[in-house]
Order: structure tokens, then C-alpha cells, then sequence
């Protein structure tokens, strides 16, 4: 799919722009390095490797990523024999319902397109909330899942507290900004999903951000408390931070046991 480019008109230069949205987004990040806790899969059967090759994951990435921020994942799904598709979108230029109508819903039916019986979704960070918005009107078929990454279902801390400001709006563009339970924030009107829902947070021993900005216990960019949904069928917290537990190998072997049983292995 066509990377999405975002244009910065209100400063003076490109150049500045992107230099200062780099810093801002190293000093989100800055803390997310962990030791992975490696959970040792089972050897994989003919017969498992056989049935997962009837089912297609969307993978869906986060805020400020790009599709390739979703390999690490992609590339154990299909080593284990699930077919993958995975969705490139501009998360900072459009609204949340944009972005799921001319690119989720996209990535969603070339995995119909396969012809497979059975879809599943797997999120990292705004990637669930598009997903979430995608399931207001449509359903998987029968046997698909969905395994979300330190979504912020109930909302961002930061959103929450800087929304308002300017440089928060463009830095992290409109669908960043929506992800509030003020009034008026799209999450409020989000129903209840009736998929079965597997959330992974994220948590690290230590927090980037004053206790007031971003409660403990968090992932440096969600806390762990706002990933939780009433309606999800399993939970589980994994040392490490938001945007590298995508590489994480105890993640890894917990979506696999989610798409495959429905429950994580605790």
C-alpha cells in the first residue's frame, strides 16, 4: 500500500519539523529496551502447521510506524504457517474512521481474498482502536480472534492531558488526539466487541513520566490499566516496553496461543 507523508506547514521548515518530532518521539520511546523472558514453543506439527496455514492475520501497526514495524511479528506467524497480511497506513494525517475505511478494511479483505476460513486480527498500540472501530460494522468469520498489543482502549494519559495544545495535535495528528474518554472522544462511543479478545500489556519497572502524566504501573506510552477492556476474554502483562515488545519472544509465543486456543498460557 502507498506510505502515507505527512506535511508540517506551521513550522518554518521541514527539516526542523521532522528534527523536532524525532526528539519528542525518542523521548516517548526512550525507555522501552527490555530483556525478553522467552517462553519455549512446542515443536511444531505437521498437523498444527497445516491448520494454520487455513487461517490469515491482519497485523495492524501503531502510531507513527509503518508496516514494517509489524516483521518481528509477521515473520514468526509465518514461520509457525499463518498467512499474513499487514496493512501500511498514516496514522498521523487522517481520523481514526478514515484510516479504517481506506486502509484497514483494505488489508482486511485481501485476507478474504485468500479464500481461508478463518481471519484474526493482531494489533500493536492504536492499531487495536482501528480495529475496535472496524468491528462496529463488520464481524470475523467463525474461529477468528483478535490479540491486541498495549492498546489504549481506555484512552491515552497523554492525550488526555495535552490534547488541547498545539504541539501535541501535530505531533501526533488527529486519530492521537481522539484517543480520550472526554466527551467527545471517540472512544466513548466505541461498543463492546463480541470477537474473543486477548490484550498484552506491556510494563516496565520504572516510568519515563510523572506518576500525574502516565500512572504506573506502564509501558512508557500506556498505561496498563487503560489497555484493559470489560468484554476481553484473557489478559497478561509482559516486562518490557511499548514499542519493543513487538520483538519480544514471549509476546510471540502468546498471540500464537491465543489464535490457537483462546487463552494465554499463564
Amino acid at each position: 500500500m502507498t506510505n502515507g507523508h505527512v506535511f508540517m506547514s506551521a513550522f518554518p521548515s521541514r527539516a526542523f519539523a521532522l528534527s523536532l518530532q524525532s526528539l519528542l518521539l525518542t523521548l516517548l520511546l526512550a525507555s522501552c529496551s527490555t530483556s525478553p523472558v522467552v517462553i519455549q514453543s512446542n515443536q511444531l506439527s505437521a498437523k498444527r502447521f497445516e491448520l494454520n496455514h487455513k487461517e490469515c492475520v491482519v497485523l495492524v501497526h501503531g502510531l507513527w510506524r509503518s508496516s514494517s514495524a509489524m516483521t518481528s511479528i509477521e515473520n514468526d506467524l509465518q514461520t509457525y504457517g499463518y498467512r499474513t497480511i499487514t496493512i501500511d497506513y498514516p496514522s498521523t494525517t487522517e481520523n481514526i474512521p478514515a484510516l479504517v475505511k481506506d486502509y484497514l478494511e483494505q488489508g482486511y479483505q485481501q485476507c478474504v481474498a485468500t479464500g481461508v476460513p478463518i481471519i484474526h486480527f493482531v494489533t500493536h498500540s492504536l492499531g487495536g482502536i482501528l480495529v475496535r472501530q472496524f468491528l462496529q460494522s463488520h464481524h470475523l468469520p467463525e474461529g477468528g480472534k483478535v490479540v491486541m498489543l498495549s492498546p489504549p482502549n481506555k484512552g491515552s494519559e497523554l492525550s488526555e492531558k495535552f490534547g488541547a495544545s498545539g504541539w501535541y495535535q501535530w505531533l501526533v495528528g488527529p486519530a492521537g488526539v481522539s484517543l480520550s474518554m472526554k466527551e467527545g472522544g471517540l472512544l466513548r462511543s466505541l461498543k463492546a466487541i463480541t470477537e474473543p479478545l486477548g490484550i498484552i500489556a506491556a510494563y516496565r519497572d520504572w516510568s519515563l513520566w510523572p506518576e500525574s502524566w502516565l500512572p504506573t504501573p506502564n509501558d512508557g506510552t500506556v498505561s496498563v490499566e487503560s489497555t484493559k477492556l470489560a468484554e476481553m476474554d484473557d489478559f497478561i502483562m509482559v516486562n518490557s516496553g511499548h514499542s519493543f515488545m513487538r520483538f519480544n519472544d514471549e509476546v510471540h509465543s502468546q498471540i500464537r496461543q491465543f489464535l490457537a486456543y483462546g487463552a494465554f498460557l499463564h
